[in-house]
């Protein structure tokens, strides 16, 4: 189970391990229950006994429910924060860290109520034990090793003082906890294996409504949620930007003689070389068919975009391995800067739109800049 658990967590993307240790730092209500009973619970166990140690393991259990809750409300205050896995770290450590130590502590809490041979007080230490388990299991989950990592720290002591117990009841009573213990190790990973299924369900569904299912770029209407996005920044920080519209030279050639398969594998290798020329900052997508579009950041003087389309030019150009050999493909680029068509984002979309068509009409070019007055500069 643990060698399983290694290799999901480390499998698991960035996105959904923080959707996990946010979800363990979400436990306030738990915490402040679970707290306050243990503490109750400590409390009396101290008052029935009169030992010392009891006395020390209740407000050592006290203080330590006082700081995993505290430090729950101090998360919850900043968590319209930006989360990554280094800014939650310290958070995460500390609620862990309390949850280990209040189980340590009432686990030896039990232990010495088991062998001082009260047994309405091993009694209530174990009722305390199994819902602290229960509850841990139920709600903490989402990382499993801090449930299983509480529960061992509580019923191993729990199963060693049920088990020196002179009475019969109560040494059963230890040899069923010991069988507990894998139960509530498969639980936790269960409910653990629910959880990140549905948190991988969840995101590849979002995944896919926003991607092309076949080369995995950002599919239109994403491309089009971005490219207003930008239209809005330009309008609010005067940040300038460009769209690259694409369209593959030849490829219903490709389609027609080699099949669709090799048309798709084609499209696929020639997003891969988009995926490769792009910043990290700028979009690359699929407008349909063998249609792409970028939205890039533009420069001052505009040779960063204008430099982009020559690169591009030449790399989709460059020969594309498949099965019967290897073909080649052309392509066609419109450019349209968002300085010269302050519109809507469709005014810049079908501007870069038209000025790739103008590149398509004359043989000689490979890319066009679409004007303000939809005149059209010709670099090849």
């Amino acid at each position: 189970m643990a060698v399983w658990h290694s290799e999901r967590r480390a499998a698991l993307p960035v996105s959904i391990r923080l959707e996990l240790v946010g979800c363990l730092l979400s436990s306030l209500p738990q915490a402040v229950s679970i707290s306050a009973t243990t503490t109750i619970g400590a409390i009396a166990l101290a008052l029935r006994s009169g030992a010392m140690v009891d006395l020390c393991l209740a407000i050592a259990i006290a203080a330590i429910g006082v700081v995993r809750v505290v430090v729950l409300l101090m998360y919850r205050r900043r968590s319209n924060v930006a989360a990554t896995l280094a800014s939650i770290r310290p958070w995460y450590r500390w609620h862990a860290g309390g949850l280990v130590a209040q189980a340590a502590a009432l686990g030896l809490q039990s232990l010495h109520a088991f062998t001082n041979g009260d047994t309405p007080a091993a009694l209530l230490a174990l009722g305390f034990v199994l819902a602290f388990c229960a509850g841990a299991c139920a709600r903490l989950s989402v990382v499993p090793w801090v449930p299983i990592a509480t529960s061992l720290l509580m019923l191993v002591p729990t199963i060693y003082g049920a088990l020196m117990s002179p009475e019969l009841p109560i040494k059963l009573a230890g040899v069923f906890l010991i069988a507990f213990i894998p139960v509530i190790a498969e639980a936790t990973l269960y409910l653990h294996r629910l959880v990140v299924d549905r948190l991988l369900a969840v995101q590849e569904a979002s995944h896919r409504a926003s991607h092309d299912g076949l080369t995995s770029l950002a599919n239109r209407a994403m491309f089009h949620q971005q490219l207003a996005l930008a239209c809005e920044r330009t309008a609010t920080t005067g940040e300038d930007f460009a769209v690259l519209y694409l369209d593959l030279d030849g490829f219903k050639g490709i389609n027609d003689k080699m099949g669709h398969a090799a048309g798709d594998q084609v499209l696929i290798e020639i997003a891969e070389r988009l995926r490769l020329s792009i910043g990290s900052d700028d979009l690359a997508c699929r407008i349909g068919g063998d249609e792409f579009a970028i939205l890039v950041r533009t420069d001052p003087d505009g040779a960063a975009v204008t430099g982009l389309a020559d690169h591009l030019a030449t790399t989709i150009a460059g020969p594309i391995r498949l099965q019967n050999g290897p073909i080649t493909v052309g392509v066609s680029i419109g450019v349209a800067y968002s300085s010269a068509h302050a519109g809507t984002p469709s005014d810049i979309l079908n501007a870069a739109d038209q000025a790739m068509y103008a590149a398509k009409d004359d043989s000689g070019a490979r890319w066009r800049v679409a004007s303000a007055g939809r005149r059209y500069s010709h670099v090849a």
